[in-house]
């Protein structure tokens, strides 16, 4: 039973005036549980402890050109197709055509704000997108807010540089503590783009993000592109079998998450004009844990071995229950990972059928 039918008379004014004020713990987990879950890609989910919960706060930190606006933007087609909208904040006027190149995307369901005429001040851009986000056309709405660190106070347009003006970090301070009440019942998503810039304070790692402590603060999900020591670089290039550079491989560090524990590392796979890779990723992913076997240049899809169902639609004229026939160059045997790939990206019902046994087999 709701708390508010018990409400004592001294908060009865108040609930008329802003809602069900008061709720018992139950009826808030309830209701948490009911959160939808938004995914990223994924190796990222897996990290993340299943993706992102709707009505967080994220925050995606890296160097430049290192892959934080794709992996926003494949999180808005995510959520396209989940039939939300997408609101996009230009603040650095450098969006471009590739940007639009994600799979799933479509830039007839994006809104994206940007600067026409002269430069719009961080407190414009903030009081819209919070207008924005406020209405009931745009309950459940996706915000991307790309960069932080392009935003620029309003004083600061007008070439006033005297002490004690409002900067950057006080005014997103204001806006973070406005959103983390609106987010929750509007069940959106804010996603801010931030850079690392020098630490000066001597304390500490050599690089942080910007933007001030309070969006940090604010994040329910926190991932910083960072390398993991001398062997292991923030971005790496990506190469095909045939040495031809299709992409890159950005390692992630979570630092905390809506969904699981913080602290785990995560190679994500983005490939040009496409956006993370799913098809890729799972194929790794499924290599990792067995699914698929490798031996020298060859690959071997053992898994069909538990969906002789499906491997018969694909394979029409072979006898699945021949093992020797199922596993054979003329089915599921394949020389080179760039033929795996294509084999399994011509037949997205495998790419399903291994996400659920990858998930399946780290959940037990």
């Amino acid at each position: 039973m709701a708390v508010a039918n018990k409400l004592p008379d001294y908060l009865k004014k108040s609930a008329k005036d802003y809602g069900q004020i008061i709720k018992t713990g139950a009826e808030v987990l309830q209701e948490k549980s009911n959160y939808e879950i938004i995914s990223v890609g994924p190796a990222i989910d897996i990290a993340l402890g299943g993706g992102i919960k709707e009505g967080s706060w994220v925050t995606l930190t890296g160097d430049p050109k290192s892959g934080k606006t794709t992996t926003a933007m494949q999180i808005a087609a995510n959520c396209q197709k989940l039939g939300r909208n997408v609101i996009y904040i230009d603040a650095e006027g450098r969006f471009k055509d590739m940007n639009f190149q994600v799979d799933g995307l479509d830039p007839e369901k994006m809104l994206i704000m940007a600067p026409e005429d002269k430069p719009i001040p961080a407190e414009k851009f903030l009081e819209w997108a919070y207008l924005m986000m406020s209405h009931p056309d745009n309950h459940g709405a996706a915000v991307i807010i790309d960069s932080i660190s392009s935003l620029i106070p309003e004083k600061e347009l007008d070439n006033d540089f005297s002490p004690g003006r409002a900067g950057l970090p006080k005014i997103l301070s204001i806006f973070t503590k406005k959103v983390g009440q609106l987010l929750p019942r509007q069940r959106g998503l804010v996603i801010a783009i931030t850079h690392y810039i020098a630490n000066t304070s001597g304390f500490g790692k050599a690089k942080m993000a910007d933007g001030g402590n309070k969006i940090q603060y604010q994040a329910d999900t926190r991932m910083e592109i960072a390398g993991g020591g001398e062997k292991v670089s923030a971005v790496k290039f990506w190469d095909d079998d045939d040495g031809k550079r299709i992409g890159q491989l950005v390692n992630w560090k979570i630092i905390c998450s809506s969904m699981g524990p913080p602290g785990g590392q995560v190679q994500s796979y983005i490939r040009y004009g496409h956006g993370i890779d799913k098809t890729q990723e799972i194929l790794t992913l499924a290599l990792d844990i067995g699914l698929i076997n490798k031996s020298g240049a060859w690959f071997t899809c053992s898994f069909l071995e538990m969906y002789k169902d499906i491997a018969k639609e694909i394979f029409p004229d072979i006898d699945v229950e021949n093992d020797e026939e199922l596993f054979s160059i003329k089915a599921g045997k394949f020389q080179g990972q760039n033929k795996l790939y294509d084999f399994l990206k011509s037949n997205p019902v495998l790419v399903d059928v291994l996400e659920k046994l990858i998930k399946e087999g780290l959940s037990k």
